[in-house]
């Protein structure tokens, strides 16, 4: 593993008010796929990412709140739930991920944030609702689809279509599609 001297994380917290003497001088690694997929694996970590991302920085006691709001499915989990992630968090969770300077916890104040190094988590994490496909599966299918309408015009099945009209056709429907995934992504970073 690649250690290296973590001059951002100083710039990064100069920037967004964190004065945690615990992470100014500390080291940022470089993860490896299997640091990723290891934090990753656990439904409580990605939890933890996901809420930061979204909300920014937390309290351990609303992440907790939070986390046991979903894992129960109730508005108003019972306290042994919180409880138990809260702890979960503080004495698992949270210690993986700050010695992985994904995410930084003050003591403090009880707060956590994401790091710089959280970054690594972006592609890796698509969130795909319900009934919906990940876009890496729609340019898939896509692609498919214009292989095998090349195939059936230029073989002579399809004589109604020139040559010339599926291949603006497909280029139309990649770039309109391209967009629409640009528009979505920027739309899930704001």
């Amino acid at each position: 593993m690649c250690l290296l001297l973590s001059i951002t994380q100083a710039h990064y917290q100069k920037e967004n008010n964190t004065c945690n003497p615990q992470i100014t001088v500390q080291t940022q690694m470089q993860l490896t796929k299997n640091d990723i997929f290891g934090v990753l694996q656990n439904d409580r970590r990605r939890c933890v990412l996901e809420i930061l991302r979204s909300q920014g920085r937390q309290s351990v006691r609303s992440l907790s709140d939070e986390i046991a709001r979903i894992e129960s499915q109730a508005e108003e989990p019972k306290e042994n739930i919180r409880k138990s992630i809260y702890v979960s968090l503080l004495q698992t969770h949270i210690p993986k991920m700050e010695s992985l300077g994904i995410v930084a916890y003050s003591k403090e104040q009880d707060t956590v944030e994401l790091l710089p190094a959280s970054r690594d988590f972006d592609i890796y994490m698509e969130t795909v609702k319900n009934g919906d496909i990940p876009w890496s599966q729609f340019y898939l299918d896509l692609s498919i689809l214009a292989i095998v309408g090349s195939l059936m015009i230029f073989s002579g099945l399809i004589k109604c279509i020139s040559s010339f009209q599926w291949i603006f056709f497909t280029i139309g429907i990649f770039m309109a599609t391209s967009i629409a995934h640009m528009y979505y992504v920027r739309k899930l970073g704001k």
